[in-house]
């Protein structure tokens, strides 16, 4: 009976102790990063995007834009993208094997003929089949539109594929739904021209539900009708307004979303490009020292570019820029979300397994000796800890005599210390700062307008830890099993669209 009591006694301390750590790094984070808001929020005050507009210093800037079955919504998408505001831009639409008519409708909105371009195919990719400009007019800053009409790889192989046909030194990979504020772009190249040696950076991912568009544009931010959504917005910016502000301050990020990134072309292609099963590249090879592809190639391409700036002891960054806004349309259906979750663990183990030689290795600097192993101990490993220390509690509660005092500060430290940081993240992001003398109300990190979505957002970040919590916990796991049963793929789920501001509906395909 006594080595029973020392079992249980030990994984009483286990839980308590790792529920402690986890959600002090994160308030660490929060420091960190509520004192770098307000510096970013009142450097952005002084922001003279017009410099950026017309400064020689700013270099051209490739968007690539994947696009499978996208017939509904591709013109409107390459509209948006045709009209940001930026000094010289070229776009290339790439076609991954579409079977409806997203090839057809882009030939005949914008006149495209089919032609014969300087392909490099220095990154491998599945075979190109065509290639199409547009013959009709374009707006002054466009140096020209294309479109790639290739064998079906999948988003990353379609990016390789743009970034073989691209002529900038910069690209954007977007997806084709996602949408752009028209000040993006500068903002995030504002960082870029004050620190050359950023070789890849990112921007905030807002939530679009429940706002409203007008010709591909948000012009009225709001709050999301699904409670589900809601949750969603609080994940949001405790991610990117805090975790991924404090990783950049140190330079560990490991981890650039899909959605919203733009790279220095050049150094992809040293290491190798995205990550697919089609790749040749030896530096590939050599680093994931496997031939196949991942559902998250968004993580593991920037694992992989630290891991090549610390191998190399080059003097080059990864950033993250909180102010330039990416709209995406979140699931708001549990069936939704969940195969998005399974597919974001399934993706996460397939990247820290390819690069575990970075583990506690000091070879790689804070990001080997730090964020890496933040990864693999929390976002890993956390979701199975979490489940089993739920699942343990009534059972040590009555092997240990009605022992209540493991379990208040069970309770303490898993869900009111979780509380107490998503308020706080909502809290940093919504601080106003005046960034100027005529700005009253002072300006913050969060995009929503109304006085009453902050107070929904903050009911939300205590609501947030009582159930839902708990869901994506169970998927998280869900998508651990999957991966050790060998399942692949993205698991596609139906957009449900955007609200016009007519009151009619921009509908998306599935993504």
């Amino acid at each position: 009976m006594a080595h029973f009591e020392i079992i249980y006694r030990i994984l009483e301390i286990f839980f308590i102790l790792y529920f402690l750590v986890y959600n002090s790094l994160n308030l660490f984070f929060l420091f960190v990063s509520f004192r770098d808001i307000r510096r970013r929020t009142i450097c952005k005050g002084f922001e003279d995007l017009d410099v950026a507009l017309a400064s020689p210093l700013t270099p051209p800037l490739s968007i690539i834009v994947p696009a499978f079955n996208e017939e509904k919504i591709i013109a409107d998408s390459v509209r948006t993208f045709l009209n940001l505001d930026f000094p010289m831009l070229e776009v290339i639409v790439v076609n991954d094997g579409s079977t409806d008519a997203t090839l057809e409708v882009l030939k005949k909105t914008f006149d495209m003929r089919r032609i014969d371009i300087d392909y490099l195919d220095r990154i491998a990719t599945q075979p190109a089949k065509g290639f199409y400009e547009a013959k009709g007019a374009l707006p002054a800053h466009i140096s020209r539109f294309i479109v790639i009409d290739k064998d079906n790889g999948g988003r990353a192989d379609s990016v390789n594929a743009g970034i073989n046909a691209s002529r900038c030194p910069y690209f954007l990979s977007i997806d084709a739904d996602s949408i752009l504020d028209e000040t993006a772009l500068l903002q995030t190249f504002r960082a870029v021209l004050q620190n050359p040696d950023i070789v890849g950076i990112g921007g905030q991912i807002a939530i679009i539900n429940g706002c409203k568009l007008q010709g591909s544009r948000v012009v009225e931010r709001g709050m999301p009708k699904s409670s589900l959504a809601r949750f969603q917005v609080v994940e949001y910016i405790r991610s990117f307004a805090v975790g991924r502000i404090a990783f950049t301050k140190y330079n560990a990020l490991i981890l650039i979303s899909g959605a919203f990134g733009i790279f220095q072309k050049e150094f992809i292609q040293k290491i190798g490009g995205y990550l697919t099963q089609f790749l040749e590249s030896k530096i590939v090879r050599e680093f994931g020292g496997v031939k196949e592809g991942t559902v998250c190639e968004d993580i593991e391409l920037t694992v992989r570019l630290q891991r090549y700036i610390r191998e190399k002891k080059l003097s080059k960054k990864i950033a993250f820029a909180p102010h330039p806004l990416c709209w995406t349309e979140v699931p708001e259906t549990l069936s939704s979300l969940s195969k998005q979750r399974n597919r974001w663990q399934r993706g996460l183990i397939e990247t820290l397994r390819y690069h575990r030689k970075m583990f506690f290795n000091k070879t790689y600097g804070v990001v080997g000796l730090f964020s890496f192993p933040y990864y693999v101990i929390f976002e890993l490993l956390g979701a199975p800890i979490e489940f089993l220390g739920y699942l343990c509690l009534p059972v040590l509660f009555f092997l240990d005599d009605f022992n209540f005092t493991y379990c208040i500060l069970f309770f303490a430290f898993s869900v009111l210390y979780g509380v107490f940081l998503s308020v706080g993240a909502v809290i940093v992001a919504a601080w106003p700062v005046r960034t100027s003398e005529t700005d009253v109300s002072g300006s913050s990190l969060l995009y929503f307008e109304k006085p009453k979505d902050l107070a929904i957002l903050l009911l939300y970040a205590v609501l947030e830890n009582f159930g839902y919590r708990q869901l994506t916990v169970w998927w998280r796991i869900r998508g651990t099993v999957d991966y050790f049963r060998g399942k692949h793929g993205w698991d596609k789920f139906e957009r449900k669209g955007f609200e016009t501001q007519d009151g009619g509906a921009y509908v998306n395909a599935a993504t």
